[in-house]
């Protein structure tokens, strides 16, 4: 059987970056900020032998602020820019859903928009999770229901340093 993998899955607007800009909906790499630590905090989970998961959810698709290549586009720019301290996020899944959405394609009701855990369920197909040591970080209620639909800790995160506050975490899960 394979190693059981300590998964740590981070909410993108608001706990990698700012969501203070275009009222919470970016889509462009020009309006992404890196929230204080965030790299670092990557780079720690990276060196911790976590896989660094993005569950996000992203109706400014639905909602035609952006479009779709957009965000495909923002989220490999930030893989980039981790690259350059060594950091790297595994794998990005975003819903591009809402039901009061604009775009056709994307207005609807879906099971991968948070806090429901269709994405969740990918994950568990890819890795064998560790579920006493993974953890879900948001900055959201969805984000902790998502955590509790998928049976793992999640922790409000209130935009302060994201690196302080994820080493904590992983120096309690890993003693």
């Amino acid at each position: 059987m394979t190693r059981s993998k300590k998964i740590a899955i981070l909410d993108r607007d608001g706990v990698l970056n700012k969501s203070n800009i275009n009222n919470g909906y970016i889509g462009l790499f020009k309006d992404f900020k890196w929230i204080k630590g965030a790299k670092k905090a990557i780079k720690y989970l990276n060196q911790n032998n976590y896989k660094v998961i993005v569950v996000t959810n992203q109706s400014g698709i639905a909602r035609k602020y952006f479009s779709y290549k957009d965000v495909v586009k923002l989220h490999k720019l930030m893989k980039d820019d981790l690259k350059r301290t060594n950091a790297k996020i595994d794998r990005i899944f975003f819903c591009p859903h809402h039901k009061d959405g604009v775009v056709k394609k994307y207005k609807l009701i879906c099971s991968c928009r948070k806090p429901k855990n269709k994405f969740f369920k990918k994950i568990k197909k890819i890795w064998n999770i560790d579920y006493k040591k993974s953890f879900m970080i948001g900055d959201q209620l969805t984000d902790m229901e998502f955590a509790k639909n998928s049976n793992i800790n999640g922790f409000l995160f209130k935009k302060n340093d994201l690196y302080k506050f994820i080493f904590r975490i992983v120096n309690e899960r890993n003693n």
